[in-house]
């Protein structure tokens, strides 16, 4: 009899072992740069309409406004959030290079987004080879922020 139980017992199937806890959040986390832009509709057409991005939220005021976009469907991964103040008159004109120099995006299908920008009437440059399998290619925004497109191929070596 104590055989068979003690078999039993070694037989039996083993707990289901619990399953791992999802990961908690960071305490910090990058959202993304706020870019101040004075027309939001043509900004918005550019990342949404162009680079496929998606508007996830919008907030404010109609006269101080925020558009967050992402990639992902998820407001809490990285993304871009787009400032618009009606209220200001004039914003002073963008300087890229002192602190702020450039957005960097890894993006798939590179060639075609080229292709899709230019046909959309957007300046961007030729896809160039630039070191271990990426390629890249850098495009303007309507607002004259610059934007560095990276695409990860198959490294070729150092």
């Amino acid at each position: 009899m104590r055989l068979a139980f003690g078999l039993a017992a070694f037989l039996a199937p083993a707990p289901a072992m619990a399953e791992e806890a999802a990961p908690a959040p960071a305490a910090v986390a990058l959202l993304g740069p706020a870019l101040n832009v004075s027309q939001l509709d043509r900004e918005v057409k550019f990342y949404v309409d162009g680079l496929g991005m998606k508007v996830l939220m919008q907030m404010g005021q109609l006269k101080r406004h925020e558009t967050m976009l992402g990639f992902a469907n998820d407001p809490r991964q990285p993304g871009l959030i787009l400032m618009s103040d009606s209220s200001a008159s004039n914003l002073p004109p963008k300087t890229m290079g002192n602190g702020f120099d450039r957005l960097v995006m890894r993006i798939s299908g590179l060639p075609q987004l080229v292709v899709k920008l230019r046909a959309m009437g957007y300046t961007i440059s030729d896809v160039r080879d630039v070191a271990k399998g990426y390629t890249m290619a850098f495009a303007t925004d309507p607002e004259g922020y610059k934007l560095e497109l990276v695409e990860s191929g198959t490294a070729r070596g150092n």
